[in-house]
C-alpha cells in the first residue's frame, strides 16, 4: 500500500464482506511509506477486526514488500490484491472450498476493469460456474492472451515454498515472472470464467503516469521484464521443445507484444537514438529481437503490419529518430 487513502477502505471492505469466518482468514497489509491518511484508515480497521494486521516500512519497493508478505502469510492459500482494487462480496469461501477439495496449486478467475468502487455483486452464481482443471503448462498453452498479474489467482503457500518462489527485483513487473514460473511448475490449476476481481482504473497509477522520470523507470523495468521473460522462454525451449510448441509460441507472442510497445514508447518520447539503440541491442542478446511472433489474428492489420516491418529494421528507425531529435531535443 502506498498513498491509497481513496481506495484502501473500499479494498478492505470487500475483503471483510466474505463468506468466511473471521478466524479462518487473515488480511495482511504492508504500508510502503505512505504520506497520506492510508495508515490511519487501516489502523482503524485493525482495531475492530482481529484478522487484519498492518506492517510498515519506508519505500522498500513493491517486490520487497511482496516477498515480505509471502513470508508473513500463515494461510494455506495466498491471494495478492492491490490496495486500489477490490473483489466481489461473498466469494472467498466458495473459491477456497473448491481449491481445497480439488487440491489445486492455483485457482484463477476473471477480472473486470472499472472506474467504480461499488461493483461488488455477481450476475451469476459461483456454484453454477464450471471450473476447468489442467496442468499449468496446459493452461499457458490454451491461453494465448494470458494475464501476468498476480490478482487473478490464489496460490497454495506450500507450493510457493516447495518451489522456492519469490518476486524478482522489478518494481513494476515482478508479477510477470512469478506468475509464469508458478504456472510452469503447477500440476493442478483450476480456472473459473467468472469476474471475481475488480481492476480499478485509477488516474494516478504509475503505469499510466505521463511524467518523464516515471516513464523512464517504467520503460527500464519493462526492458528488465522482457529480458527476464526471454531467458525463461529460452530455458523452456531447451527443456520442452518440440513437445510444447504451442506453449512456447504463446510465451513468445506475449513477450513480443511487450517488446513491440516498449520500442514504440521509446520512439515516440524524447529519447536519443543512442538510448533506443541500447535497448534494442539488449533484446538481441536474448533472441527477443527482431520480433517474429507479434503479428497474429489480434494485430493482423495494415497499420500493425507496417509498424512491425519498420520496428524490425533499425536502418529505417534510426534516420527518422535522428530527424525527430533535430526538432525535439532528447531528454535522455
Amino acid at each position: 500500500m502506498y498513498n491509497a487513502e481513496n481506495y484502501i477502505g473500499n479494498c478492505i471492505e470487500s475483503l471483510l464482506q466474505q463468506n468466511l469466518a473471521e478466524q479462518d482468514y487473515e488480511i495482511i497489509i504492508m504500508d510502503d511509506g505512505s504520506s497520506d491518511n492510508s495508515i490511519t484508515i487501516v489502523r482503524n480497521y485493525a482495531e475492530r477486526f482481529n484478522n487484519i494486521r498492518l506492517y510498515t516500512e519506508a519505500n522498500a519497493g513493491a517486490y520487497s514488500t511482496r516477498n515480505k508478505l509471502l513470508k508473513l502469510a500463515k494461510g494455506d492459500y495466498i491471494y495478492n490484491l492491490d490496495s486500489d482494487d477490490y473483489i466481489i462480496h461473498n466469494s472467498l469461501g466458495n473459491l477456497l472450498k473448491i481449491a481445497q477439495e480439488k487440491k489445486l496449486d492455483i485457482i484463477g478467475f476473471k477480472t473486470k476493469e472499472t472506474l467504480l468502487l461499488d461493483q461488488t455483486k455477481l450476475n451469476e452464481s459461483i456454484e453454477d460456474c464450471k471450473i476447468k482443471i489442467s496442468t499449468g503448462r496446459e493452461f499457458v498453452s490454451d491461453n494465448r492472451n494470458l494475464r501476468h498479474e498476480i490478482w487473478w489467482y490464489f496460490i497454495r503457500k506450500d507450493f510457493i515454498e516447495n518451489n522456492k518462489m519469490s518476486f524478482n527485483n522489478n518494481e513494476y513487473n515482478a508479477d510477470v515472472i512469478f506468475t509464469l514460473e508458478a504456472l510452469l511448475e503447477a500440476n493442478k490449476v483450476g480456472y473459473m470464467p467468472i469476474q471475481i476481481h475488480r481492476y480499478v482504473q485509477t488516474p494516478n497509477s504509475l503505469m499510466r503516469s505521463s511524467k518523464f522520470d516515471i516513464l523512464v523507470k517504467r520503460i527500464s523495468y519493462f526492458q528488465m521484464m522482457i529480458l527476464n521473460k526471454s531467458k525463461l522462454i529460452n530455458e523452456v525451449k531447451s527443456k520442452y521443445a518440440p513437445n510444447e510448441d504451442r506453449l512456447i509460441s504463446n510465451l513468445m507472442y506475449r513477450r513480443d507484444i511487450f517488446t513491440f510497445f516498449n520500442i514504440l514508447n521509446l520512439c515516440r518520447n524524447p529519447f536519443s537514438v543512442k538510448y533506443i539503440k541500447r535497448h534494442i541491442e539488449s533484446y538481441k542478446t536474448v533472441d527477443a529481437y527482431p520480433l517474429y511472433n507479434f503479428i497474429g489474428k489480434e494485430y493482423n492489420t495494415i497499420i500493425y503490419r507496417t509498424l512491425i516491418f519498420i520496428v524490425n529494421r533499425p536502418f529505417l528507425i534510426y534516420p527518422v529518430l535522428r530527424l525527430k531529435n533535430s526538432f525535439i531535443k532528447p531528454k535522455l
